[in-house]
């Protein structure tokens, strides 16, 4: 157990037709250390002790969920309170699922981030795996303060394209909000029920399977040209799409707000280009050269 936390332990609410789960934790800058300062958790939502592959003042936490999926009525609550001048990574061990539902009642994750000034906080999940016939909620709200810095990622799989099995019947629905200073800075809504012309269509999937979004509250391309004036974010883009297809990478810079999407059938491949990108820009964004997490490699 981490001496530096306080820990709260509850029991999960049971009922016979759902299971909850939680992990509440906030981060504390202290004595240039980011230390695990007050949790919570109950249900099958755990993290492992936090590790320093970095450095005492950056620290990377492994989110567990041993279930490894949701059914029907089971829930997940993540919620991340990063203090003013902490610095976390924040990672999953694998995949998350959200199986076939035959109960009728929704399974869900909700993700609450808070990100205080002068602090950062990446999160950089492996993807989630909506299989055929699941009823899913996938929503994430990011709350940043003043220079906050939030690096993140979503992926998101509709069925197993790999196993032959397709996202055919079944809800999705899934929202990304970012807030800075309590303004909107990005907001990212989908709700798809499945068979839908959205799957298919150029406007929408594509006919793919895989898809993710990858947001940075700065002007990346204004730091770049500061820090690594050799690199072209464009002629980057370009070879990856040509590496990738049929698979794409698209990348937009807006307000104060840095966007990359992608579109794909492969999980890997996906994450393996969401993380390419996170290592080229986390110099110029948190002024570190990449470390990835050693649980990305086992």
């Amino acid at each position: 157990m981490n001496t530096h936390a306080a820990h709260a332990v509850k029991a999960a609410p049971l009922d016979s037709k759902r299971w909850l789960a939680k992990f509440s934790g906030e981060f504390k800058a202290k004595s240039d250390k980011t230390i695990l300062g007050q949790t919570e958790h109950y249900g099958p939502l755990r993290v492992q002790r936090p590790f320093y592959p970095e450095g005492a003042d950056l620290l990377h936490l492994y989110l567990l969920h041993p279930p490894g999926g949701l059914v029907g009525g089971d829930k997940l609550s993540i919620q991340l309170d990063a203090k003013a001048n902490s610095k976390v990574l924040m990672t999953t061990p694998s995949a998350g699922k959200m199986y076939r539902n035959i109960s009728g009642l929704k399974q869900s994750q909700m993700v609450d981030i808070k990100i205080a000034d002068g602090a950062s906080l990446e999160y950089l999940p492996q993807e989630n795996i909506v299989f055929d016939g699941a009823y899913g909620q996938l929503n994430t709200e990011v709350q940043i303060q003043g220079s906050g810095l939030f690096i993140g990622w979503e992926l998101t799989c509709l069925g197993r394209f790999e196993s032959d099995e397709m996202f055919e019947a079944g809800e999705l629905t899934q929202s990304l909000s970012i807030t800075h200073d309590g303004k909107p800075l990005f907001m990212d809504r989908l709700v798809l029920t499945a068979p839908s012309d959205l799957q298919t269509s150029m406007a929408g999937f594509q006919g793919k399977s895989v898809f993710g979004s990858f947001v940075i509250n700065r002007d990346v391309v204004s730091l770049l040209t500061q820090t690594n004036k050799e690199f072209d974010l464009a002629q980057w883009q370009a070879q990856v799409n040509e590496q990738i297809s049929p698979a794409r990478i698209a990348v937009t810079q807006k307000p104060n707000v840095f966007i990359a999407r992608i579109l794909g059938d492969k999980a890997q491949q996906a994450r393996n280009v969401f993380e390419e990108l996170w290592e080229i820009l986390r110099p110029s964004v948190l002024k570190r050269e990449a470390c990835a997490p050693r649980i990305w490699r086992t």
